[in-house]
C-alpha cells in the first residue's frame, strides 16, 4: 500500500520536503510551519501496489487561523 495526498485537485500531489512528511505506516500527512500557501483541500489516496486499485478519502480542508 502506498499513501499519497492530493492538494486542491488532481493531479497536484503533495511533494514531501523539509516541511511535509507522509507516514507510509499510517497515511497521515504532517505539515510543519503551516503557511498560507498550504491552505486548501487535501484528499488522501491509498493505492494497492499489487492490483493498482486506488481509493480516495473525502476532502479535508486546511484553514489557517490568525490572531
Amino acid at each position: 500500500i502506498i499513501y499519497s495526498w492530493v492538494f486542491n485537485e488532481l493531479p497536484s500531489f503533495v511533494a514531501e520536503d523539509s516541511r511535509r512528511f507522509i507516514s507510509q505506516e499510517t497515511g497521515n500527512l504532517y505539515i510543519s510551519k503551516v503557511q498560507t500557501s498550504d491552505v486548501g483541500s487535501y484528499v488522501c489516496q491509498v493505492k494497492n501496489t499489487v492490483t493498482n486499485a486506488r481509493v480516495l478519502s473525502p476532502p479535508t480542508p486546511l484553514t489557517l487561523k490568525t490572531d
